[in-house]
């Protein structure tokens, strides 16, 4: 495993060593890895929700190219969407 060298700001590196006295972590490059691991999870998270969203908006474009659209008056956004998630969970 190839070695790091890093600064840390006085906050950070008291806070790996409260991590390490707690006896959760044995050293300070457990703590650092438990967070790489948490940033690397975190960005995971942040690009499947990204994805997600791209297609969901493609689906609505795909709609408005067919058609299948919906006028809502300004103003009566909120009940429309109530409506569609009532009537969603009756299917």
């Amino acid at each position: 495993m190839p070695a790091r060298n890093v600064s840390l700001t006085p906050y950070l590196a008291e806070f790996v060593d409260k991590n390490v006295e707690t006896g959760e972590f044995q050293n300070a490059s457990e703590v650092v890895r438990e967070g790489l691991r948490l940033l690397a999870e975190r960005q995971r998270a942040e690009t499947a929700k990204l994805e997600a969203l791209r297609r969901a908006v493609q689906v609505g474009l795909d709609a408005a190219d067919r058609g299948d659209l919906y006028e809502v008056a300004e103003g009566d956004e909120f009940a429309f969407i109530e409506r569609l998630s009532s009537e969603g969970a009756a299917d």
